[in-house]
C-alpha cells in the first residue's frame, strides 16, 4: 500500500497543486490582479521625451538652472575642471 506522502506528492502534480505545510511559495501574489496596465495609463510618457525627439536642444527647467549655474561658476573659475586634467595627467 502506497505511503499517504506519496499519494499527496503525486496528486500535487496531477492537479498542479501546491503544498500547504508553511512553505512560502509566492502563489496569492500571483493570483491578484495584474495592474501593469492601468499604473502606464495613471503616469503618461512625460514630454521631455517626446519635446527632445521633435526639438533639437531642448532643456526642462531644471536643467536650464543647472547650465545658468555652472556658466556663472566657470566664469568666477569655481566650476569642474576639464574632463582629463586631473592628478593623473601631471605624472
Amino acid at each position: 500500500m502506497a505511503s499517504r506522502l506519496a499519494i499527496s506528492k503525486l496528486r500535487q502534480e496531477i492537479f498542479g497543486e501546491l503544498p500547504n505545510k508553511g512553505i512560502r511559495t509566492g502563489a496569492s501574489i500571483l493570483k491578484k490582479r495584474w495592474t501593469g496596465v492601468l499604473e502606464a495609463r495613471y503616469y503618461p510618457e512625460s514630454i521631455t521625451n517626446i519635446a527632445r525627439k521633435t526639438t533639437p536642444g531642448y532643456l526642462t527647467e531644471q536643467e536650464e538652472r543647472r547650465k545658468i549655474k555652472l556658466d556663472t561658476l566657470r566664469r568666477r573659475g569655481k566650476g569642474p575642471p576639464p574632463k582629463g586634467s586631473g592628478k593623473r595627467k601631471k605624472k
